[in-house]
């Protein structure tokens, strides 16, 4: 049974993945009017932004509940150290082993998700779940 006045919040973390997964075939596609070689670095891109950051959301995520609110903040801190570290390890792979490499495309679209990612998360509110 519920009390009245205390409503747990759902976090539309679906909502926001598949608008960030759009966003980034959109910019691909756009930058493919470039080249090729500019879609699918446009497409690398947007997926070291996305990858790390949907991991990061499942970590934080995954654990609610009042009781386990020194659980929840440790997690927090590991979550965003690691996907500081992955989006490091990524933009060196890329660089390193992806030899013809539109450097543009990859660079303009991973900081147009990073700024609409912050942007999502200002003008998507969480839900209340009753």
């Amino acid at each position: 049974m519920a009390r009245s006045g205390h409503r747990l919040n759902r976090v539309p973390l679906l909502r926001w993945l598949l608008i960030e997964s759009t966003a980034v075939v959109i910019m691909a596609l756009l930058w493919a009017t470039q080249g090729r070689l500019a879609g699918y670095s446009a497409l690398v891109g947007g997926l070291i932004f996305l990858v790390p950051n949907t991991w990061f959301a499942y970590q934080v995520y995954k654990i609610e509940g009042a009781r386990n609110m020194s659980r929840m903040v440790g997690n927090l801190f590991r979550a965003e150290s690691i996907k500081i570290a992955l989006t490091a390890v990524f933009f060196a792979a890329v660089f390193n082993l992806m030899e013809p490499i539109h450097v543009p495309a990859l660079l303009f679209t991973f900081a147009v998700m990073v700024v609409m990612g912050a942007a999502l998360r200002w003008f998507m509110r969480p839900t209340p779940q009753r």
